[in-house]
């Protein structure tokens, strides 16, 4: 099964211009992660994100959890309370 994680992102108001370039900035990075199959940003609240990534095993989606929170260190002044991350098993489906 693959690994999905979903990481839910309070922001300061006004900040989700700023929070936007700042993981575009970073994409590079996290879609080289060991088993990185992609990721997706949704806005799920006026100042919340909610992040989505697909990795081809769960091993992998928690192996990327350091590199993942020295990317959310990098936008720790976008937030207003520290990201929620879970890794659950699933399955992915593309065209």
């Amino acid at each position: 099964m693959a690994g999905i994680s979903k990481t839910v992102v309070s922001l300061h108001p006004g900040k989700m211009e700023e929070v936007t370039k700042y993981i575009d900035s970073q994409a590079g990075l996290v879609t080289e992660l060991e088993g990185m199959v992609g990721f997706a940003v949704a806005v799920t609240g006026e100042d919340e994100i909610t992040i989505i990534g697909v990795y081809e095993s769960s091993k992998d989606a928690k192996a990327a959890s350091e590199t993942v929170q020295k990317v959310f260190a990098g936008a720790a002044s976008f937030m207003s309370a520290p990201p929620e991350r879970g890794v659950y098993s699933g399955v992915w489906f593309s065209s």
